[in-house]
């Protein structure tokens, strides 16, 4: 099959290369980019194309021009001029220069991140045509979850029915499980259960064994690189790991270690440490792990054929849901799947269940928007100061138009002066990265640096040599205007000094003044938004208390039998005898985390509504006391609530949002009445308050209190004081003595919870930095722009002195114009600030108040700004003798 180049690379042959070769050069590259595309793919063939093109552009292939060394002669010398007139006027200079480094300083910053964040799962041969199957499930005509996971059917089934996929892979998760190898125990904090073509289906780098039989069987397994020399002494190789033995958790039977991944690319959205064959979980939860249609805790991907649009997949995918499901008789929900590019998996933070690292690709974008804006405002900057030269530069023009110079020589040195200012800029952005490369890591997050920018590409085309083609295009551009203006008039009225800005000119300039601070104003505002929703949400009240809370993972190595439960109250007791501990609970959730939800169940107060869905959360008597949960109605849970058999555990607490669900007239009528889900009838003891179980990005959800134990549940200490070693040491030696043969691991819940919130204060961070920036940058242009008309209102304002003038009048009159262009910036960009951020905090479910003092607080600081930067030029002035400035010319 044919595939074609990109065809504006093509044209650089065609515009460079003399006529008589272009044919055997676009033949000779023509092969080389079908070769390139069938055995790399198509972005790298793209990226090859440009250098095998550019590798053409040699000197002895290009058209000759007739007056090179006139031209090389004349560039000399326009390079000579602008560095004379740089260096003859410092202060406009430093301003441009000041402006342009920081408004490419934070453009290079921002891009890293940018390119980081988009360049996820890039590195997947095929990757293009990979997707993830995402699964919506509606019950009575309303969405109720919209997540990554489903049933284990779907990969095979959909590889089955649709010819148009390719491959598919499927996998489960399972986080901190207990490895122990040659009698030491480790921690595996994420694992995976993966079939046997997932090695085979993503590039993940495979350093010892065979991708192809790696997973193919039963307790076997792969270890990262990481993971691997953790079990080894020293510099051991990985290859002896192959074939060795190691236990997982309380099965009966060892994993064999079959092979040795490289540590994942930080550019993965499927973070793991350890992959199990899924035929292992198989034999473990038995056959509904392979062919269940109601056991909705699987992941699937799917590759499609070559040149099978996903759209009309995707419209196929709408009856799958109907003719599997019947419209709700299987699951009790009505489900519909669809495809996601596996590239815009790690941009979509809105899925439930996420099995991945993703980011809010709103706040990507939004990132870039602002990198832009910034620039634009640094190069607004440069045309105004240069448009408001123009009058000192007129002259100087003039002289060289009388003395013969053409209208293209002039715009050339406009040009040439731009380009260098621009370019030293650039390397001084450059240097300036390196240096605070490491402060903005640590405000991000994120490992970034220049790398990334010079292994970037867009369509193929290497990033570095499209942000030099910009630059240079821009500074073109943003040159012309001013050599437009001087070109525009007679040559006499230039050296007769009557050449005047007016007209269109100044109201150009005026334009890109309002336009510059409309930007600020919106840059100030969302600053300032962004910081007091992020205090609001971490603030707030989440009717539950988790302050001085200390959590205890369960252990992953243990046996649900006759002994267990009494061997957790046992636990449970000693550790509120412990000095410093107030009391313990158990739970297999705690708040931050997402609950587990519960389906088709029926409320005795509506038993016509019998698919209504819940979340649910285990838990032990204990739990609202410790969490100090509020008890609406009826009564909390005592002991007698918990059974070793579970089929005669019987009463529920449910939370204010679940009576509502339930359809009950309040929280008291809703005390003895019954539910039913899971096969049998449960009764309400309690009702408790609405607690935030999540962060505040999301409401307040119907939760299902259920009083059941778990192995793997979570241990919540509330504590007296701040933990202490001493405190910290006896409580692993209680967890040793009752899990023998487990990992030991805590953490606070209030920081754990908080990290919830940690994109968003990142976010306030560096928007503050941002915006900082932003107002600096424009200062320095409005700083410039009022040195220009103060340098030519000297005369002026000395005749007024010696008229009597004082400050405050010589004040009002260099302010009206620009307060002016202050005030229309305020008119546009107050409303327009406040439907964007308004749109913005819709995406919180709580969200703090805007008032109208978030918008008043960025004008008042635009204002400081302004007369701060005004007083101290009209200061500097007025402090001159009236009679120097008479003289000046």
């Amino acid at each position: 099959m044919s595939h074609q180049p990109p065809k504006i690379l093509t044209s650089l042959i065609t515009t460079f290369c003399k006529r008589s070769l272009w044919e055997a050069i676009e033949g000779d590259l023509y092969e080389l980019y079908q070769g390139d595309y069938e055995e790399v793919g198509k972005k790298k063939a793209r990226a090859n194309y440009f250098f095998n093109a550019v590798a053409f552009l040699r000197y002895q292939r290009l058209r000759k021009t007739q007056n090179s060394n006139t031209n090389m002669s004349l560039m000399k010398n326009y390079v000579k001029v602008s560095f004379r007139d740089l260096l003859r006027h410092k202060t406009f200079t430093t301003i441009n220069l000041i402006g342009l480094v920081g408004g490419m300083t934070v453009s290079l910053l921002i891009l890293q991140y940018v390119f980081f964040e988009t360049s996820f799962d890039n590195f997947h041969k095929d990757g293009d045509r990979i997707y993830r199957v995402i699964n919506d499930r509606y019950q009575n005509g309303e969405l109720v979850q919209h997540g990554t996971i489903t049933y284990p059917t779907i990969g095979p089934t959909l590889k089955k029915d649709f010819p148009e996929v390719e491959a598919y892979t499927r996998m489960t998760i399972s986080w901190r499980n207990n490895l122990t190898y040659q009698g030491e125990i480790h921690l595996s904090d994420q694992m995976l259960w993966a079939d046997e073509h997932f090695l085979n289906f993503f590039s993940f780098e495979l350093l010892e064994g065979d991708a192809k039989t790696c997973l193919d069987a039963p307790y076997k397994v792969v270890l990262t690189e990481t993971q691997a020399r953790a079990l080894l002494e020293g510099d051991q190789p990985l290859s002896e790991l192959i074939g060795e033995l190691i236990d997982f958790n309380d099965t009966e039977i060892p994993f064999k270690i079959t092979g040795i991944l490289n540590d994942l690319p930080e550019n993965s959205h499927l973070q793991f440490d350890l992959l199990a064959s899924y035929k292992t979980f198989i034999a473990r939860a038995g056959e509904g792990a392979d062919n269940s249609w109601g056991w909705s805790d699987f992941y699937h991907y799917v590759k499609l054929q070559e040149n099978v649009a996903p759209a009309s997949l995707d419209q196929k995918l709408a009856d799958f849901g109907v003719r599997y499901f019947k419209e709700g008789e299987v699951s009790g929900g009505e489900e519909e799947f669809y495809l996601q590019p596996l590239a815009k998996a790690h941009l979509d933070h809105l899925m439930e269940y996420e099995i991945g690292e993703v980011t809010n690709g709103k706040v990507i974008w939004l990132m870039l928007a602002v990198a832009i804006f910034i620039m634009v405002i640094a190069w607004i900057n440069y045309i105004n100061l240069n448009t408001s030269r123009a009058i000192q530069r007129a002259k100087e023009v003039g002289v060289r138009k009388s003395m013969g110079a053409q209208r293209r020589q002039i715009v050339s040195q406009f040009i040439v002066e731009t380009l260098l200012v621009n370019l030293l800029s650039l390397v001084v952005s450059l240097i300036i990265v390196a240096i605070i490369q490491p402060f903005f890591n640590q405000l991000t997050g994120e490992l970034l640096g220049l790398g990334i920018l010079f292994g970037a590409s867009i369509a193929g085309i290497p990033f570095p040599l499209l942000f030099l083609f910009i630059l240079i295009f821009c500074s073109t551009l943003i040159a012309l205007y001013p050599a437009y203006l001087i070109n525009k008039f007679n040559t006499q009225d230039i050296i007769k000094g009557s050449f005047r800005l007016k007209g269109e000119i100044v109201w150009l300039r005026k334009g890109l003044v309002v336009f510059q601070f409309c930007i600020a104003i919106i840059l100030i505002t969302a600053s300032i938004t962004i910081s007091r929703q992020v205090t609001y949400m971490v603030n707030k009240d989440l009717g539950i208390d988790i302050n001085n809370t200390l959590v205890l993972h369960g252990p992953g190595n243990a046996q649900f039998d006759s002994t267990f439960i009494p061997k957790i109250e046992y636990f449970k007791t000693e550790l509120g005898k412990l000095s410093g501990v107030e009391m313990v609970t158990a739970s297999n959730r705690v708040v931050g985390e997402q609950m587990g939800r519960v389906f088709q169940i029926k409320s005795s107060a509506d038993p016509e509504a019998n698919n209504l869905t819940s979340n649910f959360i285990f838990t032990d008597h204990q739990f609202t006391s410790l969490y100090n949960v509020e008890m609406v109605a009826g009564r909390a849970f005592t002991a007698g609530d918990h059974n070793m058999d579970g089929r005669n555990v019987k009463n529920i607490l449910v939370n204010e949002e679940a009576i509502n669900l339930l359809k009950f007239a309040n929280a008291s009528d809703a005390v003895g009445k019954s539910v039913d889900f899971w096969g049998k009838t449960w009764t309400i003891v309690g009702v408790v308050n609405d607690f935030h179980q999540k962060s505040l990005h999301s409401p307040i959800e119907p939760i299902f209190m259920i009083p059941y134990y778990e192995t793997g549940q979570y241990y919540s200490l509330k504590l007296t004081s701040e933990p202490n070693e001493g405190l910290l040491s006896r409580v692993q030696g209680l967890y040793d003595q009752v899990f023998p043969g487990n990992y030991f691991d805590y953490y606070f819940l209030k920081d754990q919870y908080l990290l919830n919130y940690q994109a968003d204060v990142q976010m306030g961070k560096v928007s503050q930095v941002f915006t900082f920036l932003s107002i600096l940058i424009a200062s320095l242009g409005l700083y410039g722009l009022i040195m220009m008309t103060i340098l030519k209102r000297t005369k002026e304002i000395g005749v007024r002195k010696v008229l009597g003038a004082n400050l405050t009048q010589i004040l009002s009159i260099l302010t009206k114009e620009f307060l002016l262009l202050i005030g229309v910036a305020m008119v546009i960009g107050v409303p327009l600030s406040y439907l964007l951020l308004n749109k913005w905090q819709q995406g919180f479910a709580y969200a703090n108040e805007l008032g109208w003092d978030t918008i008043v607080l960025g004008i008042a600081l635009i204002l400081t700004v302004y007369f701060t930067i005004i007083l101290f030029q009209v200061k500097k002035i007025s402090s001159n003798n009236p009679v120097e400035s008479l003289r000046y010319e």
